[in-house]
């Protein structure tokens, strides 16, 4: 069994004392990290965007010394928040529009760059596309859970008026395929469970605020993260954990 945990949205920004939305974002970035460090033992974590709010450098370093305290493997995919030239110029490796991470001989992650330039809002490309299906298609002997920031599915309420653009081009990819086990994602800063056929369809809370039907302010919903197991079997079990 592999223990995966999805962390997402922490936002964090060049000064560490300022507040997004009303929120010490590297306050609750860092006791996410705590809360982790303390209760769970996971083999591998998956940050699924908007690492930075303002996308400086500086954010960077402190998400960079924030994930180093996890001393496990660490995949990051970034979101429309995020500045691709300053993430490389901290970490030093540049980000793949598509990219298959290999966790065992069973289980495969697929990231994909669901950002668009200066947009709020996500998109796939053709070639991006193509890749995907391709990898579904060579892999049939394992079982794939795949990862980008935006949303592929509306989630019913105002957030979905920046998912991604072409959802339905996704869905089509990935629809009926045996292999494709779940879909998890960010933006959303809301937990959600749902089915496409036997695909789990899950959104993950952000380490920060939260989201709801209401655009002007925050969910009280506390910040989390999302557990992940999954079995030799291609069996998938989940759960979301909130932190005070």
């Amino acid at each position: 069994m592999i223990s995966l945990i999805q962390i997402t949205d922490p936002h964090l920004t060049e000064n560490k004392k300022t507040e997004v939305r009303s929120w010490n974002t590297l306050s609750s970035f860092q006791r996410t990290v705590d809360c982790i460090k303390t209760n769970e033992n996971p083999d591998f974590i998956l940050v699924s965007g908007d690492i930075s709010e303002d996308g400086t450098k500086k954010s960077y370093v402190a998400y960079q010394k924030g994930i180093e305290r996890f001393e496990k493997p660490v995949f990051t995919i970034l979101g429309n928040h995020d500045n691709h030239k300053n993430f490389h110029a901290v970490f030093g490796t540049k980000f793949s529009s598509v990219e298959k991470i290999t966790l065992s001989e069973s289980w495969l992650i697929i990231t994909i760059d669901s950002t668009s330039m200066n947009k709020e809002s996500g998109h796939i490309t053709k070639q991006q596309m193509h890749s995907l299906r391709k990898l579904i298609a060579n892999n049939k002997d394992k079982s794939l859970v795949i990862c980008l920031h935006h949303q592929p599915i509306k989630m019913g309420f105002w957030i979905d008026q920046v998912g991604l653009e072409n959802s339905d081009q996704f869905i089509a990819s990935i629809a009926n395929q045996s292999n494709v086990k779940a879909v998890v994602w960010g933006h959303v800063h809301h937990e959600s469970e749902s089915a496409l056929g036997s695909i789990k369809m899950l959104s993950t809370p952000s380490t920060c605020y939260q989201f709801c039907g209401n655009a002007e302010k925050p969910d009280t919903n506390k910040p989390g993260y999302r557990k992940i197991k999954l079995f030799k079997s291609g069996k998938l079990e989940t759960k979301v954990v909130r932190i005070d």
